[in-house]
């Protein structure tokens, strides 16, 4: 049976993770990938990436070329193209996160573990439909970690280091400075577990690290024709430690410590049920019977305190450490399960207990009158509550399997949140819709004129996408050289002097939420008086702001 309830799991996986994947409207981070592949692509430019013609120096560029294959993939520059990536990032997350744990647990242990790293709450419903970096680059930090864990117990220091230490290089070229914290923690605890400080000061790791260096010297070298490294290096640097207690105040980064651990709790449910195991007695000693089950524990404690310090911090910088956890609470499971302890026995009633819920509402979604838009809703709500009916019946019928039948309720619940949920939510969008319709708004009957962006203008980054994405190419920044004949997009709250004869305007759906005075618009269109100098910024740059750094073809 276990085998046919795996092989459901993998059926229902396509569904799952595909099914209305580029219907929502992008987010921020989202544009920001984008946009930067799409330049690239019209640009021919791949090793300084740009945003509007102007060097974008916040992340190194590899997530950018994924986008950028897969948008020749799909031949458009689509949410969907710029999702799927994603997709199979995560994928491969599951099948490496099985792939080492099958060393240490059962074919079943390891194939729920691999579903653990799916069906989590934020990876299943956020995560997984997003195309940011996160989750490829959690995938490549895992990797990291587990290389250096299954080499360096065996004493192979050169495997260990040669293979983590190319990984950091691929992990920096995805987000940067993080993944050479990691590989550095990660290598201390490695060290410290097989009592192997020696192998720090060791060829394998001196020289692995030094060859890490040179291949992220390859490409900065060639980087260093288009921008100056020097602000590069600054840029990462803020990047990294924005959301640090430094960058924040005394007293919030106290709050955050406090709620921390409750806050993430909550974003990975339902297996941080699990940590229910972690806090009876003699937890550590149980863990300690599978040695991968307690160096797992202990790679993810040792990592955490750089987010548990740091304020400010999304649930998605974790995703790589939660597999560590939920491979220790596995195993204190099956520990419970055999000893048949209060605990388990609570945790199962509980379990089945949410099964039978979410299984009772599951057919009656169509009385919900957001998913009157949703065609076909009752026949889908039947499918979809006989499906769950059995999975929970199942359940309560077959204790040995539970776990995995709660994993695959987890995949018809997303399959149900594919149809009911995202549809009305991006039809509910009305910020989104008016940023993507204004964007076609400003471009539609003005194909042939030239159009830009007046200096430092804040542009929202949906709002520069689906204006680059209408536009068919590059729309850049200009410092200097203005016209008459060209169209601004100008910031009258920035540039409150600049005069205009206004053609058209822009919605901008963050500055509308933090205006008091209501939705908040860009006039675009002609400089009556174009200024004759070079445009200063006097303010601290942000994101969206451009870095004045215009970058040559």
């Amino acid at each position: 049976m276990r085998r046919n309830l795996f092989l459901l799991s993998l059926i229902l996986l396509p569904a799952a993770l595909l099914i209305n994947l580029g219907v929502m409207v992008f987010i921020d981070d989202e544009a920001i990938r984008s946009l930067v592949a799409q330049e690239m692509l019209w640009s021919g430019q791949y090793v300084s990436p740009t945003m509007h013609g102007d060097a974008y120096l916040n992340k190194p560029p590899l997530w950018n070329w994924i986008l950028a294959l897969s948008f020749t993939l799909f031949g458009s520059a689509s949410e969907l193209a710029a999702r799927v990536p994603t997709v199979i990032g995560l994928l491969g997350f599951a099948a490496t996160t099985y792939f080492f744990s099958r060393k240490h647990f059962s074919r079943y242990l390891a194939g729920l573990h691999a579903l653990t790293v799916i069906t989590c709450g934020r990876m299943l419903f956020w995560d997984s439909m997003l195309a940011l970096i996160d989750v490829t680059f959690s995938w490549v930090v895992y990797a990291q970690i587990m290389l250096l864990y299954e080499h360096g117990r065996k004493g192979e220091w050169w495997k260990a280091f040669a293979w983590s230490y190319a990984l950091t290089a691929v992990g920096f070229m995805l987000k940067g400075l993080p993944a050479i914290v990691f590989q550095g923690i990660t290598v201390l605890a490695i060290l410290g577990w097989t009592r192997s400080w020696k192998q720090f000061f060791r060829p394998a790791h001196l020289l692995s690290g030094l060859g890490c260096v040179a291949l992220l010297a390859l490409y900065y070298w060639q980087y260093s024709e288009y921008v100056d490294l020097a602000k590069v290096a600054q840029r990462l640097f803020v990047e990294s430690g924005k959301r640090t207690a430094v960058a924040h105040g005394f007293w919030e980064s106290v709050q955050h410590i406090i709620a921390f651990p409750f806050e993430m709790s909550y974003h990975f449910l339902p297996w941080t049920l699990l940590l229910l195991y972690l806090l009876q007695p003699g937890s550590w000693q149980r863990l300690k019977t599978n040695d991968f089950a307690a160096f797992s524990l202990l790679a993810f404690l040792v990592n955490l305190p750089i987010y548990w310090l740091s304020p400010n911090v999304y649930p998605r910088y974790l995703l790589m450490l939660f597999p560590l956890l939920f491979g220790s609470l596995l195993h204190l499971h099956l520990c419970h399960k055999k000893a048949r302890t209060r605990s388990y026995l609570g945790l199962r009633y509980l379990l089945l207990g949410l099964m039978t819920v979410c299984t009772l509402i599951i057919p009656f979604a169509p009385l919900f009158p957001e998913t009157a838009i949703v065609e076909w809703a009752w026949a889908k709500s039947l499918v979809l509550g006989a499906a769950a009916g059995a999975v929970c019946v199942l359940a309560w019928r077959n204790e040995r399997n539970l776990l995995l039948l709660f994993a695959l309720l987890l995949l018809i619940l997303r399959i149900g949140f594919n149809f009911f949920v995202l549809p009305p939510r991006a039809a509910g969008d009305e910020r989104g819709i008016a940023v993507r319709e204004t964007a076609y708004e400003v471009v539609t009957g003005h194909e042939q004129d030239s159009l830009a962006i007046f200096g430092f203008t804040l542009i929202e980054p949906a709002t520069g996408y689906y204006l680059t994405e209408a536009r068919g190419h590059v729309i850049p920044r200009k410092w200097e050289g203005f016209d008459r004949t060209t169209r601004y997009i100008v910031s009258s709250l920035q540039y409150p002097e600049i005069k205009m004869t206004e053609t058209d305007s822009l919605y901008l759906r963050h500055l509308s939420r933090a205006s008091w005075k209501g939705d908040v618009y860009y006039p675009v269109g002609l400089l009556v008086n174009p200024p004759k100098a070079w445009i200063h910024s006097g303010e601290k740059l942000l994101d969206g702001m451009g870095s004045g750094m215009p970058v040559e073809e």
